[in-house]
């Protein structure tokens, strides 16, 4: 990421703090339900992925690789949540 991005999402990260500080269980909900996101969207991109693959052996190449642009979806939606809770995770020790 350039500079420009980490400004920006320094300054989305300093508009979501006061949202987060607003009551105490507010925190653990929002990292609990980013860890069920997280781990349907890993398992969702794995499942389509196997479904793509079945496709493509099966001759069916248009639905394979419908099936393998989302499971890429799924995939970086996983890996920006993962992103962010690590990003949480690492302000929560400082």
């Amino acid at each position: 990421m350039d500079k420009e991005g980490h400004a920006s999402q320094a300054k989305a990260n300093e508009k979501l703090a006061p949202i987060v500080r607003l009551k105490s269980s507010c925190p653990e909900t929002l990292l609990n339900e980013l860890w069920g996101s997280l781990s349907k969207f890993e398992h969702r991109s794995e499942i389509l992925m196997a479904i793509s693959h079945n496709q493509r052996a099966s001759g069916r190449y248009e639905s394979a690789e419908a099936y393998k642009r989302q499971a890429i979806n799924s995939k970086a939606c996983a890996q920006s949540i993962r992103k962010l809770l690590m990003d949480l995770a690492y302000e929560r020790e400082e």
